[in-house]
């Protein structure tokens, strides 16, 4: 990463990310040679070493073929915080980002209702936004649940200002707070990365 002072590895910080973002992008492997990218609502959980993120999809269409053709996939999430009339520590913009590499695997209600359950609950996780629980449903919604399972070991993170602890994860709003010219103070973070070496 050229700029590893805006790396984030810790997972404390990356799940934080994670709930801050409204999307997730999904590439998958078109048939024509070029990638297919979708926007998709998505819910998550990281279990040990694991990310799972879970999202939704009907029971047809291109982006299903694509999926049962080549379940490897790439999940991109991120936003953008822009001030270029205000500048902030000598940054115009902010943004936080993290990509996920992993494999997709199809759950139908019908053959896995467990697993499916679980995801269609996590849902909620995007835009904090309220869902029809599963059980109050009259039947059950014409779709399945993508999981997709990634190794964290496969998982970056990024962020334009340095990311200590939960509490750095939201944007700064960088017109209620005084003007501030002086540069982040990130000699901490160096150290850490000389130690790592």
């Amino acid at each position: 990463m050229l700029h590893f002072e805006r790396e984030v590895t810790e997972r404390v910080l990356i799940e934080a990310m994670l709930k801050q973002f409204h999307h997730v992008n999904l590439g998958l492997h078109d048939t024509d040679g070029y990638p297919y990218v979708v926007p998709l609502n998505f819910g998550f959980e990281i279990v040990g070493d694991t990310l799972y993120v879970y999202t939704h999809f009907m029971k047809r269409g291109h982006k299903l073929d694509l999926m049962r053709n080549d379940p490897k996939v790439c999940l991109e999430f991120s936003m953008f915080n822009d001030f270029p009339d205000r500048p902030y520590k000598g940054h115009r913009h902010d943004y936080r980002s993290v990509i996920a590499k992993g494999e997709l695997h199809i759950i139908d209600a019908k053959e896995d209702y467990d697993t499916f359950k679980k995801g269609y609950d996590l849902l909620y996780t995007c835009n904090n936004r309220e869902i029809t629980p599963l059980e109050s449903r009259k039947t059950l919604p014409p779709m399945y649940i993508g999981m997709i399972v990634c190794d964290m070991a496969n998982v970056t993170a990024k962020s334009e200002f340095p990311l200590r602890t939960v509490e750095d994860v939201p944007f700064i709003d960088v017109y209620a707070v005084p003007e501030d010219h002086e540069p982040f103070d990130i000699r901490d973070i160096i150290e850490a990365r000389k130690k790592k070496r």
